[in-house]
């Protein structure tokens, strides 16, 4: 598991590792050159344009859903458990070609690919929204801080405005880091939904390996680099939504 990041990382810092057992040289160029290309920036703006996107609309209506669930209906939240479990029991494969068939054979493009693409990484995205928010909702006993905030006077709409979402935004910026991590990542959908017309990082990757290996293991180191930050602030921002307590 930890070697074969070595041999990524030692492969886009090396000159040449073609004709030796070890790498020849080392450079920064295939890191630099990452700004460089063209097709490159493109694909990764195109990338964070939709992931961005679907993160943000499955956040918004998976909290939603996993606050309401927890505090106003328990077959909601049963319902909402079952539907967390689907995506990683049906393959993306299957999602892409369902979607290919859909949307070209029987709605001829009625509908823009990349509406398309959002709409389907969406449910994949919801599991680590649900995860985190309701994670974060037992440990913080929200009945007990609801009802208090009831007994005090306060209507529902302002005990969600001013006790629960205060208190779940850790979790809520941890989750939108995860849905964008994990939506950045795709492969299949994209590989298969977009193509080549509308290239994204996973895709262009796997694209580069065949022309530059060292500006593609460049690429996902860098991409390596941004997603151990992002599980660390994912990480300090689980903690601090865990229950405090004081002597």
């Amino acid at each position: 598991m930890v070697a074969l990041p070595l041999f990524v990382a030692l492969y886009a810092f090396s000159t040449r590792w073609d004709s030796s057992l070890l790498p020849q040289g080392a450079t920064l160029q295939w890191m630099a050159q990452l700004l460089d290309q063209p097709r490159i920036v493109a694909s990764v703006a195109r990338t964070l344009a939709l992931a961005s996107v679907a993160s943000m609309l499955t956040v918004v209506l998976g909290t939603a859903a996993t606050v309401a669930g927890r505090m106003y209906s328990p077959r909601l939240t049963a319902v909402l458990d079952l539907l967390a479990q689907l995506p990683f029991a049906v393959p993306p494969v299957v999602i892409a070609i369902t979607a290919i068939q859909l949307l070209v054979g029987r709605l001829g493009g009625a509908l823009d690919i990349r509406v398309a693409y959002v709409a389907l990484l969406m449910p994949l995205l919801f599991p680590f929204v649900h995860r985190t928010v309701s994670g974060t909702l037992e440990q913080l006993d929200i009945d007990t801080l609801a009802q208090a905030s009831r007994s005090l006077g306060a209507t529902e709409a302002l005990t969600l405005r001013r006790v629960v979402t205060p208190l779940l935004g850790p979790a809520i910026v941890a989750s939108a880091l995860l849905c964008l991590m994990a939506a950045s990542l795709e492969f299949t959908i994209a590989n298969l939904l977009l193509g080549g017309d509308f290239e994204l990082l996973q895709p262009l990757i796997n694209s580069l390996r065949a022309n530059n290996g060292h500006q593609a293991a460049a690429l996902v180191i860098l991409s390596f680099s941004i997603i151990v930050l992002a599980a660390v602030l994912v990480r300090l921002l689980t903690r601090r939504s865990g229950p405090t307590r004081t002597l």
